[in-house]
């Protein structure tokens, strides 16, 4: 007898199915998911620099540096989070896991 877990898990992969887990990966999704670290640097440095270079209250370059690089480690957390959800649908399909 099924669970209520078990029916909405395979609902769930369904609808991944639908949305295409299955399908190839471009290019770019897999360089952010091989360079998750590299991305979060990618779109932190030219946010600070970019929040240092305009003119504001004084001691708001405090948050510059706070708020850029928690935005590219935000970046870089969904995009190795991503990886691994792929990972285990892939795996749930029965798809190979390769690259």
């Amino acid at each position: 007898m099924r669970t209520v877990g078990q029916a909405l898990m395979e609902k769930y992969l369904a609808v991944e199915r639908v949305r295409g887990v299955g399908l190839p990966r471009t290019r770019f999704q897999k360089w952010v998911s091989r360079h998750p670290v590299r991305l979060g640097v990618y779109i932190a440095v030219p946010l600070t620099v970019a929040g240092l270079l305009i003119p504001g209250k004084p001691g708001s370059w405090v948050v510059v540096l706070i708020a850029g690089p928690a935005i590219g480690a935000g970046y870089s957390l969904m995009a190795v989070l991503d990886r691994s959800l792929r990972s285990r649908i892939r795996q749930r399909i029965g798809l190979d896991t390769d690259d």
